[in-house]
């Protein structure tokens, strides 16, 4: 069907609590089970907690309430980040600190600090700092761009070939990642297990305020004895290393910042390099910060992809008329009460309320005869989105649990117990718990990107999209291809997310002297799971394109209904005896819009007389024979007539003269995301130049640049807070 018709949802006894808040909230509703959180939930606080962090909430280091939001906050958005200077905090960090001045003082070995290490724990040594140093120095061995180090100087090379990737890139990580592992290192470090002072606390906490990043290699880490490598960068920076390099400075838009010694970079700042203690070598690059800051700021993005994926499935369920009814609670809080399914069930119930596209409330009971020829139900990719949905988000929301715990703990060895000065040796940096945390991640966001490239190539084939042009074409599809682009294009993406499910933590390799036998690859999986969400970004900004698209259309099949409704009418009184009209007004407008719906592959004009030639059969059915002569005018008349109102709406929708957001009276509680896209980021109906037959060149944007327009809003947060903004008041 072209439109939904039973818009007003029936009453039953299953009910939905906290309805959604724009429009009236049907009758039928959910009961959201008790679970320890749901990911709206998450995300509606995690979105609050950045806000505020960004309006001036410091971020509080304690050793124990760290949260995933605020390690965003201050390593995207620069929120300020304040120590907990209480008595009780620095009074068990001195113990640490005293135990392991009295464990060198009489001679005991402690590992790392009169040992070697890893495989070469059997050496022994008085001198504690050459140690820690040496430390440092074999774990510099990351690859940077040489035009970072010392001294550079840039030759002429005319003869030097272009590189196959950007250097800096490729080579060295954003500095957001090393901002986040700085902060949960120090997170660590504050609860007192480590040994280190507090100066060297009040020194990281100084980086962060005055915006110093070390370029930190993008490899080398295996995450088993903590991220060694990648730590041992911003040990370097704390004690002014000539040879790391800082960024520092001020940004400049997109532009990398300046890039200099950490020695000048602490200068430039006023801050004094700090000469590090025994432990402290040994106790910052010990952990797990790189890995769990990473998959912190991964897990953030990855919940908002979840919330995302749902507002997509109820804007696809509107453009592909489909029906609430597939989200009902007895299907899913009744009968199989999965906490995913059945808050995803509810959200996509909630964020079709008050559509005009969707089929709304339960499903109505018709005849064999009336919907004969047609499937019973939705498809795949609408009807059983929660049951797919709904296991994603269980597994992003276990993710965040075990990261959140692991931001508040310590990753050290050897461990310190101050009260009792007891020294324990063990494997706390073994990061497997974020590991798995990240290959669960991965592989729910592949999920979540293989439903929505499914529900997109339905949306684009007319074999399934119940009446929408091919490639969702605004114009003649003969001439116009729109689409097919972005139809290969997301195949590319989520077989691209395909590749990247793959475990990481099966490749685990020995290394060290087999020392470190096993490891856990923890910030390698962490990578790849924001390669992932890059690309699943791909994928949901061209689906959010389409689906816009795709209702922009319904908008004007909504009208030319109208229209072709109004011409049957009087083509008939035109044609036939009053007395003959009503028996046939019905029938014949059925037949029309049916074959209507079943040409959208034919450019307007001969698609609108295939139409009408529909109405032949219900008219000879019903007409008496006195009348049957009017049958060839008729037909001739409302096939011109409704192929010029076709295409005269066309020209009207994409000259954009119904406004920029020509649908949105149409839409439930998804209209803020299709106005978003419409009217705050432009991104228009597309197909102007195909309906002028391109007289007048190229005008506006590509299609991939409009997508990147939605992606780049993706990324950087601005959508997230328009689908925050859907439950949160």
């Amino acid at each position: 069907m072209i439109m939904a018709v039973d818009a007003a949802p029936s009453s039953t006894t299953h009910t939905y609590n906290n309805g959604f808040h724009k429009h009236p909230v049907a009758t039928t509703s959910y009961s959201t089970p008790a679970t320890s959180a749901t990911m709206l939930d998450t995300f509606i606080t995690s979105h609050t907690a950045v806000q505020s962090h960004k309006s001036g909430k410091p971020v509080v280091v304690d050793g124990h309430n760290l949260t995933i939001p605020a390690v965003v906050a201050a390593a995207r958005h620069g929120a300020r980040v304040a120590l907990d200077d209480s008595s009780e905090v620095k009074s068990r960090m001195a113990k640490a600190e005293n135990a392991i001045e009295d464990k060198l003082r009489t001679g005991k070995s402690v590992y790392g600090i009169s040992t070697g290490f890893g495989g070469s724990a059997d050496t022994r040594t008085s001198q504690h700092l050459a140690l820690g140093k040496a430390l440092l120095q074999h774990q510099h061995a990351g690859i940077l761009p040489t035009f970072t180090h010392p001294g550079y100087v840039a030759e002429d090379k005319p003869e030097a070939p272009l590189p196959l990737s950007d250097p800096l890139n490729t080579l060295s990580m954003p500095e957001a990642w090393v901002r986040a592992a700085i902060l949960i290192r120090m997170n660590s470090l504050i609860r007192g297990h480590s040994g280190v002072r507090w100066e060297l606390l009040e020194r990281m906490a100084a980086i962060l305020d005055h915006n110093i990043t070390p370029l930190v290699p993008l490899r080398g880490s295996i995450s088993a004895s903590g991220d060694l490598s990648p730590l041992s960068y911003v040990a370097g920076t704390i004690f002014g290393n000539e040879q790391i390099r800082c960024f520092h400075g001020k940004r400049n838009g997109e532009l990398p910042r300046e890039i200099t010694s950490s020695r000048a970079a602490l200068q430039a700042a006023g801050i004094e390099p700090l000469k590090l203690a025994a432990k402290e070598h040994l106790g910052i690059l010990n952990g797990t910060a790189f890995s769990a800051a990473l998959a912190s700021l991964a897990l953030n993005d990855a919940v908002h992809m979840g919330m995302l994926s749902q507002v997509l499935t109820a804007m696809g369920t509107e453009a592909l008329v489909g029906t609430q009814g597939s989200h009902h609670p007895f299907i899913h809080a009744v009968a199989r009460p999965h906490p995913g399914q059945v808050e995803s069930a509810k959200h996509i119930w909630d964020l079709l309320n008050g559509s005009k596209l969707a089929h709304l409330g339960e499903e109505k009971e018709i005849t064999i005869e009336e919907d004969e020829g047609k499937l019973r139900q939705d498809r795949y990719p609408l009807r059983t989105a929660p049951q797919f949905i709904g296991p994603q988000l269980e597994d992003i929301l276990h993710a965040w649990s075990v990261v959140t715990q692991e931001c508040n703990t310590t990753t050290d060895n050897p461990l310190i117990d101050g009260e009792t000065g007891q020294v324990h040796h063990g494997g706390n940096f073994q990061a497997m718990a974020v590991s798995n945390a990240m290959e669960k991640t991965r592989l729910a966001l592949h999920h979540l990107g293989k439903i929505l490239f499914a529900q997109s190539t339905e949306l684009l084939n007319p074999a399934f999209n119940r009446g929408l042009p091919p490639s969702l074409a605004a114009s003649d599809p003969s001439v116009n291809y729109h689409a097919k682009g972005l139809d290969i294009a997301t195949a590319a993406y989520v077989s691209e997310l395909g590749f990247l499910a793959n475990p990481v933590s099966t490749h685990v390799q020995s290394a060290e002297m087999h020392n470190q036998a096993v490891n856990s690859l923890a910030l390698i999986s962490a990578r790849a799971t924001v390669q992932a969400l890059d690309v699943l970004s791909l994928l949901t900004a061209s689906y959010l394109y389409l689906v816009c698209q795709a209702v922009d259309l319904r908008a004007q099949q909504y009208e030319l209904a109208q229209g072709v409704a109004s011409i049957i009418n009087e083509e008939l009184s035109n044609n036939f005896s009053a007395s003959s009209i009503a028996s046939v007004q019905a029938p014949v407008f059925k037949a029309v819009m049916e074959s209507y719906e079943a040409t959208s592959t034919m450019d307007a004009v001969p698609r609108m007389k295939t139409a009408a030639a529909a109405a032949t059969a219900p008219l000879v059915d019903s007409l008496p024979e006195s009348d049957l002569a009017g049958i060839k005018a008729f037909r001739t008349a409302v096939g011109e007539r409704s192929g010029d109102l076709y295409a005269r709406l066309q020209g009207e929708y994409l000259r954009g003269e119904r406004g920029d957001a020509p649908a949105a009276h149409l839409l439930g509680n998804t209209r803020p995301v299709y106005e978003f896209v419409r009217v705050k980021l432009g991104v228009k109906m597309h197909g102007i130049d195909n309906y002028n037959n391109f007289e007048e060149g190229w005008t506006g944007l590509t299609v991939g640049q409009n997508v990147s327009v939605i992606y780049e809003a993706i990324r950087d947060g601005k959508l997230q807070d328009v689908i925050a903004s859907l439950w949160k008041h």
